[in-house]
Formats: structure tokens, C-alpha cells, sequence
């Protein structure tokens, strides 16, 4: 067949009849064949248009036809009869800036490159493809991001044609092995899992549910506990004070009808928190700024039935929750919002969206509601003070100073105008801080997440917080976000937060999730017990409910095999695991993905230790991390946009000795691991194994 007409202006090298054996040589345009099975990082596949929609321009000149995507990008194309591939590429000129950096790639049998363009920007001269097909099976047409991250790639493949004799080009499904996870529910008889060391302050207020599988009902015995605290011996959860200072060895009992298990926990009452990293459900990817109380117990119910089980603990309610109209603002609001704070300008919960909050409560009853379902209870601040409390110049409870004294009205978000910064570093300031933490004491907040700190580093209000945390009389945790946080402040952020945000805000493109594996070398000698580099919330299951989040209502855009890389990843580092899907809506999938008990040991491991890069071959990297119990984490990952082989051997791992091998995501033993284990791994995913000394006999 014959293609559509292509442009005069490509006519001299498009246009070519070629006769071998009597037979013609056609050409078709690439816009011509179906670019549905193009993937991207963004948008959709465009038609003789950049992928904004506007007419394809490079550098000044337009063209009429071509291919419009975004890197990272891949499209597959079954050569059949053609014999060359012809195109002009670059960066489109509709980017309003020049961050957009892409690379052009044509690949071959086996994806060897037989034609690469060089990293490439926006008004950079188009780079000439030009490259001999005949006799291959399939070529693929990838972009990159150039080395960076993928913001305005936009990326043209112009005037772009194959010449063919016989059957044209078509394009095709780039096929991918498919991933597997065991769907295998749990044993009938009990098990105890995962943490089994606690940390909580001496005499403050304590509530910790032993994470148990096993059919229901079961029953908890302790022997050990420490004075002032009560077991519900129907529940699991322990409530109370410890009376003393000191590391309590506490053995534990889970029992039903199917048998017993018994496992000993460590309760540290002392000055740290968060031995392990926390676990739990964040309001923020599912719901924005507008999340109700509804939804959130809708969630913790499934939570603490379906994941607390596996250790699943905190509940977060995210971001904003004292907008009275947070549901018809855009996201982030705009300056001068009324919001609802009490008359010391300490901002509370809207009562619409909150009703238990009515009359001034806050947020104590909410958080009644979770600690009575075993669950941990967390909140997002905004750092600094309410501008409308500076405005108003609201006295500050407990002291003689005014907001105006606390304000720092040149210090603002840029994302957010509800807030100005607080001076820190002043009795005002602090004497503000120390209010606020009172009052998130009563409302019985066990977590809390303080937005606008970490970039740029506000060194003086993150020591003010934690004073004010540490005299407000209730263990918190203390999370600092967003990302990154600059890696010079690694020992002051390890003295005064438990967490803290290594990237910005992580969401569901695979770009973001292959920059993780850098932004893990570059933490891992942060890692330890009470200190966790925070990699951020999972964007798993349903995310942005009703448009309410970041981008459309949609299912995870990551991949099955992504999926598994990137809780595979959180696992190894450790970090902490806060899941930001709307929870009710899981499927089998994602719940099985969530609640798999071999990897959540991973992340929960009591030692605390990182991960560390072993060894890399060509896209495969391989992680490795040691555990409490001499055994070994290992990670297998392969980041390349192709399934491919991999090879785990002990010299990779610098292991002496005999070694066994289980498959943590499938629940099966691989048997010793000898000269080397043969994995296969498909793009963009992930094995993560359990490695053991094997028995001497």
C-alpha cells in the first residue's frame, strides 16, 4: 500500500523509488500507522501534533507531519518490509522554558542502538535520523529523559517515514512479562508479625495493637509488660503509660483454635521514637485538601481489618483540614481565605467536613474514634502561623506575646499563602510552637507531618518544634516534608525529626521512581532506629478521588512490575510506608501488594540497618541489606525499559559460606543459591529475596 502524501519539504529524501527485482519501494509516515501503543511519561500519543496539541515546531521551523510524545517515551514498530527508518527530531518549541532535555534513540535486534541524537533541547538545531532497517524483526523508537527528570520533555519525531517494499511497518505491542505476586491468603493458625521493638516516652500516653494473622477471633496474653500498661486481651492493644525508663523484654502470645504463636517484643521507653518505620494510610494522594471524617474512618475501618494485621498503624489526615470550603477551592487555595482557628490563632478542623469537631472541639474525638479501633492518629501542619491570626495580632495562649511578635511576614510558602514562617529562634516563637503542640497533645495526635520545612531548611523552627514536641507530654512523631532535604542538614535533621522527605512529592510516573535508587545512595548513611529518610507516600490503588488530588481520578499509573519495584525499594531502604490510596477501593492486587508479610519484615526489621548497592549490570542493580536475624535483604532491579535476565551470585554479594534463597514477593523457597541464581525480571520491576545461611548437616 501507499502512504498519505508527505511534505514538499521532505520530499527529496522521503519520496525515493527504489527497484530491486522489478518491485517498487513505497513510503509511509509513522503518524499514518497506530501510535496507541506508544507509551509516554505524559499525555497521550499526538498525530502530526506535539503532544500539547499544537502544531509540531523545532527550532523555529514547522512541520505538517509526525509523532508528538513526551520522554520517557518507547514505541515499538514491526519492520516487515521496510528497509529504512527517516526522521527529524528535537524538543518542541511549545515548552514555555528550556528544562525540557530528551535523548532520541533507534534500537534494534536485541535493542542495541543503531542511531542515537544526543541530549537534546529546545531551540537546539534537529538532529537527522537516518537509519538502515532492512532485515531486522522489530525496531523500537525510544525517548529519554536526557539524564534529568522528565518535565517538558516534549519530543518530536518529525516528517517520520520508512521506506518499505512488500508488507508495510506496523506498529506493536512491546511485549513484557507479566509479574507475580502470591495471592495466597494467610494460615488459619495465629502469627505474630512485625515490629517487634516499640519506642514511647516514660509516662506518656501509649497505644500499640500487636500486629496478628491467623483466623479470628484470637486472643493475646503478655508476660513482662510494664507497669501501667493493659492489655485488651480480645484486641491486642495495649494502652497506658510506662511508669519507668527502660528497655522491657515482652513476651507475647497470639492463640485461636488453630494453635498459638509467641514471639518477644522489645518496648523502648526512652527518648526515641519510630524504632522501626512507621506504617500507615495518608489522606493527601485520594482526597487533596478536601477530605472529610467520613472518609477518613471510612478508611481506617478497612485498615485496621484488612492491613493492621500486617502492621499497618497510623491514620494521617493530610493537608488543610481547616478550609470551611476546601471542596470548591482549587488545590492550594488562594490569599486571604477565611479558615478556622480557635482565638489564639491556633488553626482547627472545619466542623462541615469534621462534625465531630463541632464547637470547638478539634480534633480529640476523631482521634477517640482511632485509638479506640487499636489505630495510631496523625495530622499535616503547614509550617509557621496563620496570617490571618497576624493580621488580627491573636494573643498567644499560655503567654504575654501577640502573634505579631512570633511572625516572621518574610518568610512565606510559595505554594501556599495561609501561613507566614514563625521566628524560631525567639521566645515568641517558641512560645507559639509550644501552644499549638499543647493543643495537638488533647486532641490525642500520636504523628504529625509538618509541610514547608525541609526545602528550604528552616533549621530554627525544626529545633522549636522539637522542644515543643518533647515538653507537650505525648510521644509524636515527627515527619518533615516536602523533599528534598539538603544532605548537609543529614546530622541536624537526624537529632530533631524521626522522618524526612528525600524528594518532592513522589507520585506514580516512573521517572520519579528510577530517581529514588539516587536519592538512596545518597541518604543510606542517615539511616538508623528513630531516624528514617523518608522516601514518601506509596501512590497506590485509587488516587485522586472525584479529581480531588494531583491530577484525574485514576487507578496507580505505575505498572505492575513498577509497583513491585517500588515497594521492594521502600522495603530495602527501609522507609517509612504510607499508603495514599482511597483503601476501600483496593483489589486483589493492591491488597496482596500491601499486606505481603515477607516484605513488610523487611521494612520493619528490628535492626534498623540500610541498604546498599551491591552490584550493577547494564540496567540490572542489585541491593542488598543485612537483617536482625543474620540473614540477607536482596533486591534485584531491573530498571531498563526491557525484560531481562539477571544473575545473583554470593561474590556479588561479598557472602562467604552456603546460602539459601526465598522469593519473598511469590512466598517460595529457590533453593541454595550455589554458583547463581537465574532470575527473570521484567521492565521496570523487581525480585526481592530473603537470603539465609544454609543448615550445616
Amino acid at each position: 500500500m501507499k502512504s498519505r502524501q508527505i511534505p514538499h519539504a521532505a520530499m527529496a529524501t522521503a519520496a525515493i523509488v527504489l527497484f530491486a527485482a522489478g518491485a517498487r519501494a513505497d513510503t509511509v509516515l509513522l503518524s499514518a500507522l497506530d501510535l496507541s501503543k506508544a507509551t509516554q511519561g505524559y499525555g497521550a500519543p499526538q498525530i502530526d501534533k506535539a503532544v500539547d496539541g499544537k502544531p509540531i515546531t523545532l527550532a523555529g521551523q514547522a512541520y505538517a507531519h509526525g509523532f508528538g510524545t513526551h520522554a520517557p517515551g518507547l514505541l515499538a514498530v514491526d519492520v516487515n518490509g521496510a528497509t529504512r527508518f527517516a526522521a527529524t527530531v528535537g524538543v518542541d518549541d511549545e515548552i514555555p522554558n528550556d528544562i525540557g532535555s530528551v535523548e532520541f534513540q533507534v534500537l534494534g535486534n536485541k535493542h542495541q542502538i543503531l542511531w542515537r541524537s544526543g541530549v537534546m533541547r529546545k531551540g537546539m538545531p534537529p538532529a537527522k535520523a537516518d537509519v538502515d532497517v532492512t532485515g531486522l524483526k522489530q525496531i523500537v523508537l525510544r525517548v529519554t529523559t536526557g539524564g534529568d527528570a522528565l518535565y517538558y520533555d516534549h519530543a518530536d519525531w518529525a516528517d517520520a517515514q520508512f521506506t518499505y517494499q512488500g508488507a508495510p511497518p506496523q506498529t506493536a505491542t512491546l511485549a513484557a512479562a507479566t509479574p507475580v505476586v502470591s495471592m495466597e491468603g494467610m494460615p488459619a493458625g495465629p502469627k505474630i508479625r512485625p515490629p517487634f521493638v516499640i519506642g514511647t516516652h516514660p509516662g506518656a500516653p501509649m497505644v500499640w495493637t500487636v500486629a496478628a494473622t491467623g483466623a479470628r477471633p484470637l486472643s493475646f496474653s503478655m508476660k513482662g509488660l510494664p507497669q501501667g500498661l493493659t492489655l485488651n486481651a480480645a484486641t491486642g492493644t495495649v494502652t497506658g503509660r510506662v511508669a519507668k525508663a527502660g528497655a522491657y523484654s515482652v513476651r507475647v502470645r497470639a492463640a485461636n483454635s488453630h494453635g498459638h504463636d509467641d514471639q518477644t517484643v522489645r518496648i523502648i521507653a526512652g527518648q526515641s521514637l519510630a524504632l522501626t518505620p512507621p506504617m500507615g494510610w495518608n489522606s493527601y494522594d485520594c482526597f487533596g485538601q478536601s477530605v472529610t471524617e467520613a472518609e477518613v474512618l471510612s478508611n481506617a475501618a478497612y485498615l485496621v481489618k484488612e492491613m493492621q494485621p500486617f502492621g499497618w498503624e497510623y491514620v494521617v489526615v493530610d493537608y488543610r483540614w481547616y478550609e470551611p470550603d476546601a471542596i470548591h477551592q482549587p488545590l492550594n487555595g488562594h490569599e486571604g481565605e477565611a479558615l478556622d482557628m480557635d482565638a489564639f490563632g491556633r488553626l482547627i478542623p472545619n466542623a462541615v467536613r469534621f462534625p465531630s469537631s463541632a464547637g470547638g472541639a478539634g480534633f480529640q474525638a476523631l482521634g477517640d474514634k482511632i485509638h479506640a479501633m487499636g489505630l495510631k492518629f496523625g495530622i499535616h501542619i503547614m509550617r509557621g502561623i496563620p496570617r490571618n491570626a497576624v493580621k488580627a495580632n491573636l494573643p498567644i495562649e499560655g503567654s504575654p506575646f501577640h502573634a505579631a511578635d512570633a511572625a516572621n511576614t518574610a518568610d512565606n510558602c510559595p505554594w501556599l499563602a495561609d501561613m507566614y514562617g514563625v521566628r524560631g529562634d525567639t521566645p515568641a516563637g517558641r512560645a507559639y510552637y509550644d501552644s499549638i503542640f499543647r493543643l495537638y497533645a488533647s486532641w490525642g495526635v500520636d504523628y504529625i507531618k509538618m509541610d514547608d520545612t525541609s526545602r528550604p531548611y528552616h533549621t530554627a523552627e525544626i529545633e522549636a518544634v522539637d522542644d515543643a514536641i518533647r515538653k507537650c507530654g505525648r510521644a509524636i512523631v515527627y515527619s518533615l516534608s516536602p523533599g528534598e532535604t539538603p544532605i548537609a542538614s543529614a546530622a541536624h535533621v537526624r537529632s530533631h525529626a524521626n522522618l524526612w522527605r528525600v524528594s518532592d512529592d513522589f507520585w506514580d510516573r516512573w521517572d520519579t521512581l528510577d530517581h529514588e535508587f539516587t536519592l538512596a545512595e545518597r541518604w543510606r548513611g542517615s539511616v538508623g532506629q528513630g531516624h528514617w529518610p523518608d522516601a514518601d507516600m506509596l501512590p497506590l490503588g485509587r488516587l485522586s478521588v472525584n479529581n480531588r488530588s494531583v491530577d484525574p481520578d485514576r487507578q496507580t499509573r505505575f505498572s505492575r512490575a513498577e509497583q513491585i519495584t517500588l515497594m521492594s525499594l521502600w522495603s530495602l531502604l527501609p522507609s517509612p510506608l504510607m499508603v495514599g490510596a482511597n483503601l476501600p477501593d483496593n483489589d486483589a492486587w493492591t491488597l496482596a501488594l500491601l499486606t505481603n508479610p515477607e516484605v513488610l519484615a523487611i521494612d520493619q526489621d528490628a535492626a534498623g540497618h540500610a541498604a546498599a548497592r551491591a552490584a550493577q549490570h547494564d540496567d540490572i542493580d542489585i541491593w542488598a541489606r543485612p537483617l536482625a536475624d543474620g540473614s540477607q535483604a536482596v533486591g534485584i532491579f531491573n530498571r531498563g525499559d526491557f525484560d531481562a535476565g539477571a544473575v545473583v551470585t554470593a561474590a556479588d554479594l561479598h557472602l562467604s559460606g552456603r546460602w539459601t534463597a526465598r522469593d519473598l514477593w511469590k512466598r517460595a523457597d529457590l533453593g541454595p543459591v550455589g554458583e547463581g541464581l537465574t532470575i527473570s525480571i521484567p521492565a521496570h520491576g523487581a525480585a526481592l529475596l530473603r537470603l539465609s545461611p544454609a543448615e550445616k548437616g
